[in-house]
């Protein structure tokens, strides 16, 4: 006999929304802010053992939001699997149309200096701030009405 059953794509089974995961000394959980802004906060160590799984935890919830907030401000190791993950986070954000913002912590901001100098990563100093900035590029984005 074959199992029949449901494969998810790119959403989260909905009884698990918002559960929290616990990978090796980190701790990621999602909370929704409204219907299209959703928050996913990660605390303890990103490391080798769980910078992947951040970024797959994160896009495994991200689809039913528009907006997102990565709030790593209760991250007390980052290592550069972490910045490989916001990577992966920032390429699977563009792709679905996902206006998303990270806040950081110390150790998040420091190796984000060394490895993204430029600032291509969108920051933001907390939550409100960050709920601010991705208003505002939300806003930018909506087609202008024209009248006449």
């Amino acid at each position: 006999m074959i199992d029949v059953g449901t494969v998810r794509v790119f959403r989260p089974d909905p009884s698990a929304a918002h559960a929290s995961q616990q990978c090796g000394r980190a701790v990621f959980s999602i909370r929704s802010l409204s219907p299209t802004l959703s928050v996913i906060t990660a605390s303890g160590e990103i490391d080798a053992t769980n910078g992947r799984e951040l970024g797959r935890y994160v896009e495994r919830h991200t689809a039913p939001a528009t907006q997102l907030i990565v709030d790593l401000s209760e991250v007390s190791f980052f290592g550069s699997q972490g910045f490989s993950a916001l990577h992966y986070i920032s390429v699977s954000c563009t792709r679905i149309d996902v206006d998303w913002v990270i806040v950081p912590s110390g150790e998040v901001r420091r190796l984000l200096r060394i490895c993204d100098p430029q600032g291509e990563l969108p920051f933001a100093e907390g939550v409100d701030s960050a709920r601010a900035r991705v208003d505002r590029v939300t806003r930018r984005r909506q087609p202008a009405s024209w009248a006449g």
